[in-house]
């Protein structure tokens, strides 16, 4: 009864509001169709608003809302659709040439840092776009992000991708396996040659540290050269900035060792396209070495703290600026002067200020270091978070991805004079630390270039240069070098002049062997080897030998070039010594044989048979006839004259 009321109440209300001409038609109608017309206004109005809601979140998910550099054009798509744990291409643009850019996928675009999954690496091209085939696709199906980051340009925005469709199994071997040429043609091989535990001066005491580490020897044992890569040992990684050409040969060493198993690995990020990628790991015990008694640290420097007010252009020193975010991203909370030249800070668990939080953090370090000399330098960086080192707005080391700690080096040819440099951290970790260090560093050829034909003026550059193969010993040609001639110099009428100290493993005679255009002069502890002087015009072969003692000699090459392309190759070899002469026999005269005559058969005469008769009679027996004897030679061994009796 109260619900018919309420039905009554409501229909004589609603009634009400009408004209009165359709009073009448309102009354006679049933009350519960305007309980359903009600609910039907309702169920519309959350379909409506649930409508909005979806339109704003998906217009929020496909905005920007990755962090982007400013004014960043980056961008990065997939090439074609993702299937379940199949490979899929990654196509980029809008990167600065040459820059090393980082690929990862999330599961949400709000998703912190620390959740993404890392895809792998690539590196731009001169137009600043980039291509990868061979990314491994998650293997559960859904709505992912793409994202991709750049060293300079920071990072592209996400692209939304849908992994959908049967899982592909990966990784599993045929049955039968065929070996089938590659289609892209030759590839380089990375390959771990030697891993041992030493100095890192090796077996000398020439001090740098007393510290062992482990020292990698890594040879590209391929037809084609290979781009950047990194190697890794235990938990630090180096990178190998300039690639090994064919034949060539890279020695790093990293401080620190374990005593179990050292676990070694040539391009862990597989930056580096192989032919075989089953020789580039090594994971075992290694002997440990007596550290000599003799290695003693030096004394160790001064400390001086930060500046009580900060100055950006204080010499020697490191300006700091710290921010609030992980991507550098302004307003600066804090700055300070570090001291310098060299930049080491720890702040472990702690916050840099009270002003900056203790985690989620990045800061810009920047000084401007003197480099008394033009040489080729090498700089070591050590991390505990991610990082990055600018030199002269050149990225030398591109660590931008959060990890414990690990050192990492690059080599870079730097002319005498100051040098701006710029180290970029974030701090999303437990800890935080950052060093960088460098030094005067030379394997291969230590080369000096001038823009003279003849060896005068200014070193316009100074750097290492690779030792062709094979190694050892290591010989010179400037066609396994990069960039020959080096971009600073000029391309005719130039001069260079290379040293290095070579091991002779066995004293004797050499016999050097320079082919050459245009001239070269070689020069062996000091002294001009005779036949290999010759800086006239044109190509030419010159052959010089020189006797040396088994041990190491320093060996100087000079070279001069005029009109045309360029090249040197010095290669030398160990002449044999000459075989020993053998004592000339004498001969003793001694009777000739005696020869054997052959005696000469009676022949067999034809037996006759008996004439027939007319009476049968047997026929005579045959006679058996009796050879005569052959006549016995006389021989007369003296005079060689042979005589037969008659």
């Amino acid at each position: 009864m109260s619900l018919e009321r309420d039905q009554a109440s409501s229909a004589s209300t609603f009634a009400s509001a009408v004209p009165p001409q359709g009073a009448t038609d309102i009354a006679t109608e049933s009350p519960s169709r305007y309980v359903w017309a009600g609910i039907l206004t309702i169920v519309l109005l959350i379909l409506s608003c649930t409508a909005v809601f979806w339109l704003l979140s998906r217009r929020a998910v496909e905005g920007d809302a990755a962090p982007t550099s400013p004014g960043s054009r980056a961008r990065v798509a997939a090439s074609g659709p993702l299937t379940p744990g199949a490979l899929f291409g990654v196509r980029g643009g809008g990167f600065q040439a040459n820059e090393v850019v980082e690929i990862f996928l999330s599961t949400s675009p709000t998703a912190p840092f620390g959740e993404f999954q890392r895809l792998g690496d690539a590196i731009a091209g001169p137009d600043g776009a980039f291509e990868r085939n061979d990314l491994t696709a998650p293997t559960t199906t859904g709505q992912y992000y793409l994202i991709a980051r750049g060293a300079a340009s920071g990072f592209t925005p996400f692209t939304p991708v849908t992994i959908s469709g049967d899982l592909i199994p990966t990784r599993l071997p045929p049955e039968a396996p065929t070996p089938t040429p590659s289609p892209t043609g030759p590839r380089p091989d990375l390959v771990v040659v030697s891993v041992a535990i030493e100095l890192e001066t090796g077996a000398s005491c020439a001090y740098v540290s007393p510290q062992l580490g482990i020292r990698v020897v890594v040879q590209n044992a391929g037809s084609t050269p290979t781009g950047p890569f990194l190697v890794q040992a235990n938990n630090q990684q180096q990178l190998a900035p300039n690639g090994l050409a064919p034949g060539q040969t890279d020695s790093r060493w990293f401080p620190g060792f374990t005593t179990g198993s050292n676990l070694v690995v040539v391009d862990p990020t597989n930056m580096v396209l192989e032919s075989n990628e089953d020789n580039n790991t090594f994971n075992g015990p290694l002997p440990i070495p007596t550290l000599p008694a003799t290695c003693t640290p030096p004394p160790s420097p001064a400390i001086i703290g930060p500046t009580a007010t900060p100055n950006p252009n204080l010499a020697g020193a490191w300006y700091s600026q710290y921010f609030g975010n992980l991507d550098l991203i302004p307003p600066v909370l804090f700055d300070q002067n570090l001291p310098g030249p060299p930049l080491n800070v720890n702040w472990g668990s702690a916050a840099p200020n009270a002003g900056v939080p203790r985690n989620n953090w990045s800061a810009i370090f920047t000084s401007d270091a003197n480099f008394p000399t033009t040489d080729n330098y090498q700089f070591t960086l050590s991390v505990d978070g991610g990082a990055r080192v600018f030199v002269d707005d050149v990225l030398i080391i591109n660590q931008w991805f959060s990890a414990g700690l690990r050192t990492v080096t690059a080599d870079v040819s730097l002319a005498a004079g100051l040098h701006s440099l710029r180290v970029e951290y974030y701090k999303s970790g437990a800890s935080a630390r950052v060093s960088l260090n460098w030094r005067v560093n030379y394997v291969g050829w230590e080369g000096r270039y001038y823009n003279s034909p003849n060896l005068t003026g200014p070193v316009i550059i100074k750097r290492d240069d690779p030792l062709a193969p094979p190694n050892p010993p290591g010989f010179l040609n400037t066609t396994f070098m990069p960039n020959w001639p080096p971009p600073q110099i000029n391309s005719l009428n130039f001069s260079a002049d290379w040293r290095r100290s070579v091991d002779f493993p066995v004293a004797g005679t050499y016999v050097f062997t320079a082919t050459v255009d245009d001239g070269a002069r070689l020069l062996v502890d000091g002294a001009l080897v005779a036949g290999i002087d010759d800086f006239t015009a044109g190509p030419k072969v010159l052959v010089g030998t020189r006797v040396l003692n088994a041990g190491r000699h320093f060996l100087q090459v000079q070279y001069v070039n005029y009109t045309g392309p360029g090249k040197l190759e010095l290669v030398w070899a160990l002449v044999p010594p000459p075989p020993t002469a053998t004592p000339t026999p004498t001969l003793t005269p001694s009777p000739s044989p005696s020869p054997t005559i052959t005696p000469t058969p009676t022949p067999t005469p034809t037996p006759t048979p008996a004439p027939p008769t007319d009476t049968p009679t047997p026929a005579p027996p045959t006679p058996t006839l009796t050879p005569s004897p052959s006549p016995s030679p006389t021989v007369t061994s003296t005079l060689l004259i042979v005589t037969e009796s008659p």
